[in-house]
């Protein structure tokens, strides 16, 4: 009798732990239906950096651009620019105790009904699902952005070369730490709890993965919060090296990533072969009522899903929150050096410094 009941208390306390965890999966419910009324249903977004230059007005000479490239300084562009709104769209979701909202803004110059805008599914059953952590869901495709990524900035304009025609060309602002702002245009997700506890999202970050940033921001101080990385590459190619039986795919087997100071995913060493997308589950803590927003900074980005538990699922606690001095921007948004004197946002936050 005493062991019948001591299952029985396990068996309870095992629903109890289970019914904590709420689950968004866009396979679940008819996400196409949704995309479609997102993308009838566009947003205009304005904001200061949106700004455009009409094609009648020559802002540079000849090959001038390519010193405002290295220096990351288009003063000029801003001077003879006019504010601009950009359509966007935007999906909201989620679960009970979770708000999503999926935000997809266009890069480029197309118009908001043009096919290249909006947000899309992608993604297979096969080496290209999200699984292999133990008591995490598997998820199977991804929501994505067709057109843009994460950013802060938006300058169009029109180059002219040698001969005097005119080039259409676009300018972005990838989202990085310390910059100020929040982010304005691009693809990121929005999370909003109810509840204290911790979001698990499923995430999809497009090949050059050593080039490629990943971010999860207080929406309050836009801090960048310290995260959990547990996923592989497509199809499997790095983390598994045994054999298989004819037929039989590669096991997901996750490994855990790490990221430096700028963000950027860090590879194991003598590991020279980045060149495959990356699905990984990535774990913070969330308070009651704040917002977080996930995003990829300077890459393309998607979500194929997420979960909540109030109660910690992957020991993120054990990942150290060092705080590390971000990049230093001046008043106008430029990146300037350690000698700069005057006041600057740094970390999110505006600092004197003399």
């Amino acid at each position: 009798m005493k062991k019948i009941f001591t299952l029985i208390c396990m068996a309870f306390v095992t629903l109890s732990a289970s019914a904590q965890r709420e689950i968004w999966d866009p396979n679940t419910e008819d996400i196409q239906a949704l995309i479609e009324t997102t993308k009838a249903n566009p947003t205009t977004l304005s904001d200061d950096n949106f700004v455009s230059v009409s094609a009648s007005t020559q802002v540079f000479e000849v090959g001038t651009r390519d010193a405002c490239q290295k220096s990351g300084d288009w003063s000029a562009i801003i001077a003879k620019g006019t504010k601009i709104q950009l359509k966007s769209w935007i999906m909201e979701t989620g679960t009970t105790s979770v708000k999503l909202k999926v935000v997809s803004t266009p890069d480029s110059g197309d118009a908001a009904d043009s096919p290249n805008n909006g947000l899309q599914m992608a993604g297979n059953d096969g080496g290209q699902a999200l699984k292999g952590v133990e008591g995490f869901p598997t998820f199977t495709k991804y929501l994505k952005a067709k057109n843009g990524s994460g950013g802060t900035g938006y300058l169009e304009f029109y180059e002219y070369n040698s001969e005097g025609s005119e080039t259409f060309r676009v300018v972005e602002t990838p989202w990085v730490k310390g910059c100020g702002k929040a982010p304005a245009k691009g693809f990121y997700c929005l999370f909003t709890p109810s509840k204290d506890g911790y979001i698990t999202a499923g995430i999809w970050i497009n090949k050059d993965l050593k080039n490629k940033t990943l971010y999860v921001v207080d929406g309050a101080d836009l801090s960048v919060l310290p995260v959990k990385i547990q996923g592989f590459r497509n199809n499997n190619t790095y983390e598994f090296h045994g054999e298989v039986g004819e037929g039989e795919s590669k096991p997901a087997t996750c490994i855990e990533w790490t990221l430096d100071e700028n963000n950027k995913l860090v590879f194991p060493e003598g590991d020279t072969n980045s060149n495959q997308a990356l699905f990984a589950y990535v774990t913070w803590q969330v308070k009651a009522g704040a917002n977080y927003y996930l995003l990829g900074g300077n890459n393309s980005f998607g979500i194929s899903g997420f979960f909540f538990d109030e109660t910690d699922p992957a020991n993120i606690t054990s990942v150290a929150a060092e705080k590390v001095d971000g990049p230093i921007y001046n008043l106008a948004g430029q990146r300037v050096s350690e000698s700069y004197k005057g006041v600057v946002i740094q970390n999110g936050k505006k600092v004197v410094k003399k």
